[in-house]
Formats: C-alpha cells, structure tokens, sequence
C-alpha cells in the first residue's frame, strides 16, 4: 500500500474497525449463500454458527471503534441527528457512545441467541 507524499493514511485505513467489519460482512454472505444453496434442515447447526460467529464479529469491531473514539476524544462516526432539509450539527460523544454501545448490546444479544446451546 503506498501512501501519498502528504503522509496521510489512506481513506480504507481510517478506521481499526474496518478489517473486522469486512471480515463479518463475508463470513455472513457466504453463510447465506451457503443456506440458499444448500437449504438445511431446521436442525443444522452450521447456519446458527456462521451467523452468530459473524455477529461476535461485529461486537469485536464496535468495541475497537469505541475505544479508538473514546481514547482520542472524538468520532470518526460523523453521526448528525436532524430534522428537516438542512443537516444538524455532529452529535456529542456521549450521544456516540450511546449509539455504539446500542448497536453492541443489539449484535450481542443476536449472537448470543444464536450461538447458545438449545435444549
């Protein structure tokens, strides 16, 4: 990877989050295709498994995000809450840290649903 003469780092580094994500994102695409492909029975495990280890995939890549946000004091979410036409200023950092911390518990939950022994 070569970076410009500037020494910025390039727009797919910018996040530590984002190798994660990617991993996730291809992990549960290729579980669906599988399930679309293959078409299980209600008792395979193998499309819970994929799903969930996807999702603990995403928790992974919040929590990094939310402690590189957290440590350097501001987001790299660029998150605006408005309404109307004209975009609203960016929201707080605690107002990030909520929505980070919503959208772990969310991915969490999933995982934890689909990753659990039923019996």
């Amino acid at each position: 990877m070569v970076i410009a003469a500037t020494g910025a780092m390039p727009v797919a580094a910018a996040s530590a989050a984002s190798p994660l994500m990617w991993i996730a994102a291809v992990l549960a695409a290729a579980t669906a295709l599988a399930w679309v492909l293959r078409r299980p029975n209600a008792q395979a495990g193998w499309p819970r498994i994929g799903f969930g280890i996807a999702l603990l995939l995403v928790c992974a890549a919040l929590a990094l995000q939310l402690a590189v946000d957290l440590g350097s004091g501001h987001s790299s979410l660029r998150l605006r809450l408005h309404r109307g036409i004209s975009p609203g200023s960016l929201v707080g950092l605690r107002t990030m840290a909520a929505c980070y911390l919503a959208a772990l518990a969310m991915a969490g939950w999933g995982a934890w649903k689909l990753l659990r022994r039923r019996g």
